[in-house]
């Protein structure tokens, strides 16, 4: 009984593990790169450091900036269902406004803070930045149906796990195993002891990545009990103001600016974001958010408020205000703010960043060598899974690990390139990149299938080596800044961008080399699967 209940777990954990590895690697690797998203869009923001230094402070003038901002929403959006604005700060000296236009798409528009005008496109770098790995790592790009994708592959990561954990007896002593040079042996044991060594924290990233879209994943509560309405079950748990519905009597926003210097005043901080819902109804809302003090938060698990205000946008009547360094909700809510903590490393400063970046990188290790253990074995001795179509879905699986695992790095770092070669004054600049990360990375794919196996993986990687040991020559060449400047000025964020794709570029030279070291061994060179003559077709565990 307990055989077959074994047999079950590693059939589980194989082809649950190669069907839907290919996301999970995406999920892992660009998380790890989306640990440091603030430093990558530092570097790629060049022209924006220089308006920050020259713009001086701008704290002073919030008010009057947010009125400026509120001008050119009345203007371009009146009827919006929200206006945002971000409010200029070190690092974005921008006035940032977004709303969601009359077809309910996100719109948002870059403005000088000093006139309230559109900032015509070549004076800065529009860029998403590091926020582009966050996003590839949650949604793909894909919105609510990416959400869902990562969602279902997250949860099957927890079941492959689980699965994993109950397949392998000698699980100690899998983490002080691993035997090189020996093909498909040394496979395993790398997945193993990757696995044994991350557990906890794979454990933990992946369930704590599921809870935080808990609203999303598993809706049946709140549709039941608030009929659907998130806004007015948040409100409820974290104990802010009541939502208020839209009533369709037209009323005016007041002048937001004093508003925004009554909240400012009162809370002791520089406001970040003003947000206005249902704005020229009657039932407009504004809240002021205060700006995060980051040395408050060191230490702390469950964050604490940033502070905020909120008030009647038609009449001024202030609604509520949560004072700083203060925290809202009931156990229940607590819990799920230490989860939020805990998966987006909101605690432990940069130590903590580095920590969840090997973490991250290590569990996609994981996962490629499950993939690649998956075909190593199958070069040997196919079983037959797929009928007269089994070596056909092993040449789909074989490209298709190729471009997971060294086509997603060639098309990351392809991003870094575009962010330096896409002309500044391109419309949708920020698009561009993206576009051009998705073409390479489909370009890779392209590759792996009409390549032999072994040169498509030495061609991807070193095209890689390439991008990332050139890229410093790159930004040096196009904004006059390197890894000496960076040093020079103690711009710490650019310098270690740069030094750790550097240091990419060198490790996947050494990957190169070992690649060709093993192809070089009598019988490790990736070559056509051998039927299994007379062997019915595999049900057990394949890796």
């Amino acid at each position: 009984m307990n055989g077959t209940f074994r047999q079950s777990m590693a059939w589980l954990h194989t082809w649950g593990g190669l069907w839907l590895g290919w996301v999970l690697y995406a999920i892992f690797f660009t998380g790890a790169i989306g640990v440091f998203d603030e430093a990558i869009t530092h570097w790629m923001n060049p022209e924006r450091r220089a308006l920050a230094a020259a713009s001086g402070d701008t704290v002073k003038q919030q008010p009057a900036i947010v009125d400026r901002a509120q001008a050119y929403l009345v203007k371009v959006a009146p009827k919006s269902h929200f206006w945002s604005i971000g409010l200029p700060d070190e690092e974005e000296p921008a006035l940032r406004v977004f709303w969601e236009d009359e077809k309910k798409n996100f719109q948002s528009a870059r403005l000088d803070p000093t006139t309230g005008q559109a900032i015509p496109p070549g004076l800065t770098r529009e860029t998403e930045g590091g926020h582009h790995f966050v996003h590839m790592h949650f949604e793909f790009h894909a919105g609510m149906a990416g959400i869902w994708i990562a969602g279902v592959a997250t949860i099957a990561m927890l079941v492959a796990l689980v699965s994993g954990i109950v397949t392998h007896r000698r699980i100690f002593k899998d983490f002080f195993t691993f035997r090189p040079k020996k093909g498909q042996r040394s496979w395993l044991d790398a997945h193993n002891a990757t696995g044994v060594l991350m557990l906890p924290f794979l454990l933990m990233i992946s369930y704590t990545g599921v809870i935080v879209f808990y609203a999303t994943y598993m809706p049946a509560g709140i549709a039941a009990r608030y009929k659907g309405n998130e806004d007015a079950y948040f409100a409820e748990v974290q104990k802010q103001t009541a939502h208020r519905d839209e009533t369709g009597i037209s009323a005016t926003v007041r002048p937001m600016g004093p508003l925004t210097a009554q909240a400012v005043e009162k809370i002791g901080r520089p406001a970040s974001f003003v947000v206005v819902e249902h704005p020229g109804d009657s039932s407009a809302s504004l809240r002021v958010f205060g700006r995060r003090d980051e040395a408050a938060q060191d230490g702390r698990l469950r964050p604490l408020s940033s502070g905020e205000m909120t008030f009647d946008a038609v009449t001024g009547e202030v609604l509520d205000v949560e004072m700083p360094l203060g925290s809202r909700g009931g156990p229940a809510q607590h819990v799920q703010q230490v989860m939020n903590a805990l998966h987006f490393v909101q605690f432990g400063g940069y130590l903590a960043k580095w920590l969840y970046f090997f973490c991250g990188l290590a569990g996609a290790a994981m996962l490629a060598t499950g993939m690649i253990l998956f075909t190593v074995k199958r070069r040997r001795k196919q079983e037959n899974e797929f009928g007269r179509a089994t070596q056909r879905v092993y040449r789909v699986i074989e490209a298709l690990n190729i471009a997971s695992v060294a086509g997603l790095a060639v098309a990351s770092i392809a991003f870094f390139w575009a962010n330096r070669l896409v002309p500044l004054a391109v419309e949708h600049r920020s698009t561009w990149e993206i576009a051009l990360f998705f073409a390479v990375w489909v370009a890779t794919l392209l590759h792996a299938f009409v390549r032999p196996v072994h040169k498509a993986w030495t061609e991807q990687l070193a095209a890689g080596a390439v991008l990332c040991l050139l890229l410093p020559v790159l930004n040096a060449f196009t904004t006059g800044d390197h890894l000496a400047l960076a040093i020079a000025r103690g711009d710490a964020l650019s310098a270690g961008v740069e030094a750790t794709i550097f240091a990419s570029g060198l490790l996947m030279l050494a990957a190169i080399a070992h690649l060709r070291r093993a192809a070089r061994q009598p019988g490790r060179s990736p070559k056509a699967p051998q039927p299994a003559v007379g062997r019915p077709a595999a049900t057990g565990a394949a890796s």
